[in-house]
């Protein structure tokens, strides 16, 4: 170590003792400062405590406590207003010149007055929704007899007597020529004759699929057969008339004696019979527009497709949302053009899907949740209920307290009819008759059924169509027609099955949704249209079709 390492490192030893000492200093230096500033401060608290707070005078918080302003430039104090105002009383008193004085406290509740009279009668409030439907209630009494307003009587339950062929007297009357018998047909009088029970069959012979039979009978040729001349010869006695006795035959001695036989009355069930207008859909007119619905954007609309009355030929229905209890009715197109509706019919039961018709005066649909269909009579009320087929498509999504349903998978339901929710069934009228289309709960197939106005089924078929590929469907002369699409504007019915050939016919034909929103299509035969519910809009549109059907091959 050299000398120089020495030095430095002597250096900075005392440079380190030098600042130790330093800081000690410093520390003093602190500690005594901080002992003078407590005397200081205990000083000043003694004093303090010494002193005596002078109390100041009470002053009102607000200057209008102890204040009037008068006018826009006075201002006085209270004490001296009053002053002055109880000298002007008592002034006043003294000279009998009477005064209002001030206010005084507020006196205790009286007894409480007598009623008044009823006041105006207030506006009427917002229509609430549609309640649920009540409990079935008792049964009334008897209604009184109604008018028949059919176009015959119904003879088969009254037995009513008709005037029926003649009843022919044979009387027989021997001439002057001898062995020469000539029989003269005399026609006595007319009888009522019983009428035979309803329902005839098909002739013998006939299936389905053939032509329409005629209803002419060609009935036997009947000819007076002569016996051969014979020889004059001279008589010595007059000749003798033998006169028969008289007497009425029926219709049955009649019948035997002329050898006429008469086919049996058919008296089972109701059976399919044939096709009482043959003919196919060729195109679609233009669509008209009839009104727009005062209710929702979904719904149906419905004319009868068999009125009795000319009254009930001018009326319409219309149906709102998917599910609803109530039928509203309008007596004319321009009731309904106006909005002026006045009678409502609350079936019993919630009517399920926009599918449902009116037919000679009854209304059909399809009962929510079950599988059983519906008659309702408008005139009377009495409804008829039929199961449809128990293995019919009809569980749907739950119903939420607002009569909305709520949203649900396709496992908790059953398979919708058509590419549109919560519908089920379908019912269609054309010239034979009531039909019905659903689909079935386990297979994704399209059924249809021929229904008798009493819910009675008389044919059953399945169409090997997907039920959610088509829109909507109705039949027409005894063939299934099936709508592409229902929102696009320009679409096709691409499907057709002839029912009573059960063949399918090729082609397509030309649709147009105007407002593209379709949620029912029905045809009616009473004026050969098309009736459809679109978007709130109710519209019809014309067909025209081929009678003269083709020998058609599907490729």
């Amino acid at each position: 170590m050299t000398a120089d390492d020495v030095r430095s490192r002597r250096l900075i030893i005392a440079g380190e003792i030098g600042n130790v000492i330093l800081i000690g200093v410093l520390y003093l230096h602190a500690l005594l400062w901080l002992n003078t500033l407590n005397c200081e401060i205990s000083d000043f608290k003694s004093a303090g405590q010494t002193r005596v707070k002078r109390s100041s005078k009470h002053l009102p918080v607000d200057l209008e406590d102890y204040t009037i302003i008068i006018g826009q430039d006075t201002i006085i104090p209270r004490n001296v207003l009053d002053r002055s105002c109880s000298q002007v009383h008592q002034y006043c008193s003294e000279k009998s010149q009477r005064l209002t004085g001030f206010p005084g406290a507020r006196g205790s509740p009286g007894d409480q007055g007598p009623v008044g009279p009823p006041g105006r009668r207030g506006p009427m409030g917002i229509v609430g929704p549609i309640g649920l439907v009540g409990e079935h209630g008792s049964l009334g009494e008897a209604g009184r007899d109604g008018k028949c307003n059919c176009p015959f009587p119904d003879m088969y339950v009254q037995r009513v007597p008709i005037p029926g062929p003649p009843v022919i007297k044979i009387e027989e009357k021997m001439v002057p020529v001898p062995v020469v018998v000539v029989k003269e047909v005399e026609v006595t009088k007319l009888v009522p004759f019983e009428p035979t029970p309803p329902g005839f069959g098909p002739p013998e012979g006939w299936a389905p699929g053939m032509p329409k039979p005629g209803r002419t009978r060609k009935l036997p040729r009947y000819s007076t057969v002569r016996p051969p001349p014979t020889p004059k010869q001279k008589t010595t006695k007059p000749p003798i008339h033998v006169l028969p006795t008289e007497k009425n035959i029926t219709m049955d001695e009649w019948n035997a004696e002329m050898n006429i036989s008469t086919p049996r009355p058919y008296m089972g069930p109701p059976t399919l019979g044939y096709n009482r207008k043959e003919c196919i859909l060729a195109a679609v007119g233009i669509p008209v527009l009839h009104a727009e619905s005062q209710y929702g954007r979904v719904g149906s609309w419905m004319r009868d497709a068999l009125p009795n009355s000319m009254k009930t030929a001018k009326r319409r229905w219309v149906t709102d949302g998917f599910a609803s209890p109530v039928l509203y009715e309008y007596e004319d197109e321009r009731q309904l053009l106006d909005k002026v509706q006045k009678i409502k019919y609350y079936v019993d039961y919630l009517a399920s899907g926009t599918g449902n018709v009116v037919y000679n005066g009854s209304y059909y649909y399809h009962k929510h949740g079950t599988t059983s269909l519906v008659r309702y009579e408008l005139e009377t009320g009495v409804q008829v209920e039929k199961e449809l087929d128990p293995e019919m498509s009809h569980v749907d999504c739950g119903r939420l307290p607002d009569h909305t349903f709520e949203e649900c998978n396709a496992t908790d339901r059953h398979v919708w009819l058509y590419d549109r929710p919560h519908n089920y069934v379908d019912f269609a009228v054309d010239e034979n008759g009531l039909w019905v289309i659903y689909a079935g709960a386990d297979s994704e197939t399209m059924k249809m059924a021929k229904l008798e106005p009493d819910l009675y089924m008389v044919g059953k078929w399945d169409v090997e169509v997907n039920t959610t590929d088509i829109a909507d469907s109705f039949i027409m002369c005894g063939v299934w027609y099936g709508l592409k699409s229902a929102y696009n504007l320009q679409t096709q019915i691409t499907h057709a099955f002839d029912l009573y050939r059960n063949d399918t016919i090729p082609g397509q034909v030309e649709w147009y949704n105007p407002y593209q929103g379709l949620t029912m299509l029905h045809y009616n035969p009473l004026d050969a249209r098309l009736y459809f519910f679109d978007n709130s809009s109710l519209l019809s549109v014309n067909v025209r079709i081929e009678e003269d059907l083709p020998e058609y091959i599907d490729d």
